[in-house]
Formats: structure tokens, C-alpha cells, sequence
């Protein structure tokens, strides 16, 4: 089933295509983790960039009371 992330993914690359004269598929950064195999293969693409591009979360450093 074509979720509406997928559909708006489409969409983008349908317009991109139209304006650049070519077929964009496979030329944005997220493209590197797409499986066209897949259902929704953009959709899973972005999550996968996503997920291997997020930084881990800042450790709280906290003081010491002074003795």
C-alpha cells in the first residue's frame, strides 16, 4: 500500500524530473539507501538516511559541589 510519504516523495521527484529534463531518481542523498525491491522505497530510503545520520544525544555533564 502507497503511503502518503511515499506519494509526496513521487510527487517531488515527478516535479524535479519535469524540471530538469531527466528522471531524478536516484539522485538525492537518500537515494543511496534505496531497495527497489521494496514497497514504499523512497519512504524506507529517508528513514534509513535518517537514521544513520542523527547524532547521538549530548551527555549532561554535571559539577561536583566544591568540599
Amino acid at each position: 500500500m502507497l503511503t502518503k510519504k511515499q506519494q509526496e516523495l513521487d510527487e517531488k521527484k515527478w516535479h524535479d524530473s519535469q524540471k530538469a529534463g531527466y528522471d531524478t531518481c536516484g539522485t538525492y542523498d537518500y537515494c543511496q539507501k534505496c531497495d527497489k525491491s521494496m514497497e514504499n522505497p523512497c519512504e524506507n530510503a529517508v528513514k534509513a538516511s535518517n537514521a544513520t545520520t542523527k547524532k547521538p544525544a549530548a551527555r549532561k555533564t554535571t559539577k561536583k559541589a566544591a568540599k
